[in-house]
């Protein structure tokens, strides 16, 4: 992961803890990236309880 997706995604974190809604992210919680790269992913477009991962 480079720096500025890391600085990104921690910013991201921030603003959400902060009350941000979870839609307006740059990044990708789950997938660790950028929003934008994984929009079409089934996790995302077809949310599903198996899409999650599950507690270890």
């Amino acid at each position: 992961m480079n720096k500025k997706l890391a600085a990104a995604i921690r910013r991201d974190n921030e603003l959400e803890d902060a009350g941000m809604h979870g839609d307006d992210r740059k990044t990708c919680w789950t997938h660790q990236g950028w929003a934008a790269d994984c929009d079409a992913d089934p996790a995302h477009t077809r949310p599903s309880v198996s899409h999650y991962p599950r507690p270890a």
